[in-house]
Formats: C-alpha cells, structure tokens, sequence
C-alpha cells in the first residue's frame, strides 16, 4: 500500500510539475510576443518615456483664423524659456480697431476643477491656485506655452485664436513698458500699473509700411524668430486688414484686476466687459 500511494505521489507531482512549466512558458512567450509586436525595450523607464513621447504629439491647441482675432503673446527669456511679460492681442478685422490688454504674469488665480484634474495627470504636484509666471515651473517646455493657452482661456474665459512665443530681445524691439497712474477719482488705493505700448522705434518703422509686399517681409522675418501655432501662410490673411488699421485704431491697456505689491488679481466682471467692447 505504501509503495502504491508513493507512485501516485509522484505521478500527481510530475503533471503538476509539467502543467506549471507549461503555464510559464505560455507566460513568457505571450509577453515576448507583445513587447517584440510593439518594440518595447524592457524597463519601466523606457515604457514611461514611450508614453510621454506619444503625449508631446497630440495637439493640446488648434490655431484657427478669426473676425475678431485673440492672439496670446508670451514674451521668454530666450534662455530658460521662462515667461517675461504676457500680452493679449485682440484683432477686429472688420472694424479695424487692435487692441493690446497686458497681462501682469503675477497674476494669481484659481484653475477650474476640470482644467485641474487635465494639468495633473502632466505635473502631479500642480497646485490648483497658482501665479501665471509658474506656468513653466510646473509644465514641460514642450507644452508649457499651450497649457499657458488653456490657463488664460480658463483665467478670462475667452477662447484664443492663436499663440505667440517670442523671445525677450525680439519682444523689446516692438514693445515698452510704460507705467500709468490710476484712472482719476478711483477709490481703491490701486498702485501703479505697467502696461505695454509700442516704442517709439517700431511706430516710426510701421509708418514706414505702406504696402503688402512690405508687410509680406516684415512677417516674415518676425516669423524666422518667433515660435507661433498659427502658420506664416494663415498669418498673411490677416495683411489687409493690417494695413487698413490707422494707428488711431490701436489701444493700450491693462486687464482689469487690483494690483498688490506681491500678486495681481484679475477682476473678471469688469474684464469680460473689455473684452467684449473689443467684438463692437
């Protein structure tokens, strides 16, 4: 009896045996199978980066052309990338008016819940109440400025036409900073505001434009040195309306809000109405 139960033993433990190594081998194939099918490298690391790469690849903005443009210019320093100054170029092509709305990069806000949980899932240690010169302190260079698209859309709530990457010493070239004293007979112990203008050495070089094939050239060799969504060629649709556009049509300002000696905080009531008088 003792032999007999000893021979099941074993038998019992060799099909154990071959089923398991079986089981592995299956394991160990179909694994192969799937990383040779995709051409992954082993490694948690290289997966990650796999991922990454096919994130940078989508779209995160679509430039469009616009009646009335919403252009967003972000001024960096040309070597860190980070933000200068940020302007928001508004275009109504049907009545000829721009208008020029600074945005202090120290402005605080709070993201919607929805941008939020978006921006996370990019940089996990985000925080949802944040200045906007952090923006390329939390986002990668890659895709910082189109996160910086959504943050102002979410900020003014307005949709952005398209975007502008322009290095500081290209951006000083066609503007200045000019420091204005609040509107007289307001109450609310406001400091001083910076707002940008044109300087004087770009309004004397626009008046020396007087045709397309002028205008044409000047584009493009702003476009050699800038970074934009919207393409040179859907740029040049825009060159009519350009040159019939006085320099009396131009407006300067700075978007609503209260400025502190820390932060500015953007005052959304009353920067909805300036936008919208741009649309008029």
């Amino acid at each position: 009896m003792k032999k007999s139960a000893g021979r099941k033993f074993l038998k019992i433990f060799f099909i154990s045996f071959i089923f398991f190594a079986l089981f592995i081998g299956v394991c160990t194939l179909s694994y192969r199978i799937v990383i040779d099918f995709f051409n992954i490298e082993n490694g948690a690391v290289e997966v990650a980066e796999i991922i990454t790469s096919d994130k940078q690849q989508i779209n995160i903005t679509e430039a469009r052309l616009d009646d009335v443009s919403k252009h967003l210019i972000f001024c960096v320093d040309e070597d860190d990338g980070s933000i200068k100054k940020l302007v928001l170029e508004i275009f109504n092509c049907t009545s000829h008016k721009m208008y020029y709305f600074t945005i202090p990069i120290k402005t605080r806000f709070t993201l919607s819940s929805s941008l939020h949980k978006e921006l996370v899932l990019v940089k996990p240690s985000i925080p949802q109440f944040l200045k906007l010169s952090a923006i390329t302190t939390y986002i990668p260079d890659e895709t910082a400025y189109e996160y910086g698209v959504l943050m102002v859309e979410d900020l003014l709530d307005i949709s952005i036409s398209y975007y502008s990457v322009v290095p500081q010493s290209i951006y000083d070239s066609v503007f200045a900073t000019e420091n204005i004293e609040p509107k007289e007979g307001r109450d609310d112990n406001s400091d001083i505001y910076s707002r940008e203008i044109f300087s004087p050495d770009f309004l004397k070089f626009l008046r020396t434009i007087k045709t397309e094939t002028e205008l044409r050239k000047y584009i493009g060799e702003i476009y050699e040195k800038i970074k934009s969504n919207l393409r040179f060629e859907d740029k040049l649709n825009y060159m009519d309306s350009y040159l019939k556009t006085p320099g009396e049509n131009i407006y300067f300002e700075v978007i609503a809000g209260k400025d502190s000696n820390s932060e500015y905080t953007v005052d959304k009531e009353a920067a909805k109405k300036q936008l919208e008088a741009c649309f008029k």
